[in-house]
């Protein structure tokens, strides 16, 4: 009987490696080498505590074309991954200074590897879990090898999402949801933005996020700052508060934004949020499988013509995908060829950033065959605080 996982079912990790095995086999690669904290936790079912916290003890996971998929981590963490992985194979190591390369080579060494081709993560949105010195000294010790790019692999595999997958993101999406509902009415005047971050973030603990992100801006002047942490600045009478946050269930993240002004919205500040609301809406109903990622930009961009308006809140792209990070491929942006396909999350998020605030209401989506399912939501009008 094959070896269960804590978090998901050891079923929801073998069809992961059985795609992997396909999409390897179609690009010849013989052996995927992967270090990336989330490509980790997606096929290893071992979750690390936020590598933010700690990058002493790097995890390691090894697929070959064939034979069983192996692990290498930290004796410090043995006991938690041999608990909560399905991975037999399990290998540890002990220095907090330098890599087990060595070992990791006679692991490699030790599959039959014909074409002699490992991917590693060293493309788009990919990052190396090991010190670069000693992926180089990696590399070297296994000079008979080619290196390639598994990027397109993973992103290929991580852009669709199983329905366990989905559930976890409909459930961030509802946690962070009572964050906003239940954590605006409580700002005050004269708060500061760490405070307003603290009751919000609050909310989602309490209806069990098990991490959290947050970004806060406020006031005249400080509007452009759309992509910063909350300060110690006080709001005032007239300032819009706009918040971008997220819940985490099972590594598995939310991301929207809303908005309130402490005293209440003025005339101009209700008519470009409800532009933005109007726009944002025209941008969902295009959204289905099988439409090109630029055609809604397309769309976005010529309802904001007719309407005298074009997008300044300038992310780079008008949404992107979300699960094992808040942000991640595809983006919703010409640049980016993808083609929505059934189960891919996504956002839709164009804004304006003006003097007198920030008008965006960011939406979460599941890309169905038919159109879209939008996630559990906040009111999208702007809250009046205070």
């Amino acid at each position: 009987m094959p070896k269960q996982s804590v978090w998901f079912p050891t079923e929801e990790y073998q069809n992961r490696i059985h795609k992997a095995r396909e999409f390897m086999q179609r690009d010849g690669i013989d052996l995927l080498f992967l270090t990336g904290d989330r490509n980790y936790v997606y096929f290893a079912g071992h979750r690390p505590i936020t590598p933010e916290g700690t990058i002493a003890r790097p995890n390691y996971f090894i697929l070959p074309l064939d034979g069983d998929p192996h692990l290498m981590v930290h004796i410090f963490v043995e006991g938690d991954a041999a608990k909560t992985s399905w991975i037999e194979k399990l290998s540890t190591y002990t220095s907090l200074l330098e890599a087990p390369v060595k070992e990791l080579a006679e692991i490699i060494r030790g599959y039959s590897v014909k074409g002699k081709k490992i991917g590693a993560e060293l493309g788009q949105e990919q990052r190396i879990g090991m010190p670069v010195r000693d992926f180089l000294l990696l590399r070297e010790e296994l000079n008979e090898f080619e290196w390639a790019d598994a990027a397109p692999i993973l992103w290929q595999m991580r852009m669709i999402k199983s329905q366990r997958e989905l559930d976890c993101i409909r459930r961030a999406k509802a946690i962070t949801t009572q964050g906003y509902v239940e954590g605006f009415p409580l700002v005050k005047e004269g708060m500061t933005e760490r405070e307003i971050a603290s009751l919000l973030t609050g909310k989602m603990v309490e209806h069990r996020a098990e991490q959290f992100w947050i970004m806060v801006t406020s006031g005249r002047g400080n509007y452009r700052r759309i992509s910063g942490k909350p300060t110690d600045r006080k709001v005032r009478r007239g300032d819009m508060v706009w918040v971008d946050m997220g819940a985490a269930v099972n590594d598995y993240w939310a991301d929207f934004s809303r908005a309130g002004v402490m005293g209440g919205p003025s005339a101009d500040q209700r008519k470009y949020q409800q532009l933005v609301i109007e726009t944002t809406e025209v941008c969902i109903r295009a959204v289905k499988a099988g439409v090109p990622g630029g055609q809604i930009v397309d769309i976005c961009e010529e309802e904001l013509r007719k309407r005298g308006v074009e997008i300044s809140f300038n992310a780079g792209r008008l949404g992107h995908g979300i699960g094992l990070l808040f942000t991640e491929p595809p983006s919703i942006a010409k640049w980016d060829p993808v083609v929505l396909a059934e189960n891919m999350v996504i956002s839709i998020e164009p804004g304006l950033v003006r003097d007198d605030g920030v008008f965006q209401t960011e939406e979460n989506l599941i890309v169905t065959g038919e159109g879209c399912e939008i996630l559990a939501q906040a009111p999208q009008e702007l809250w009046t605080l205070g």
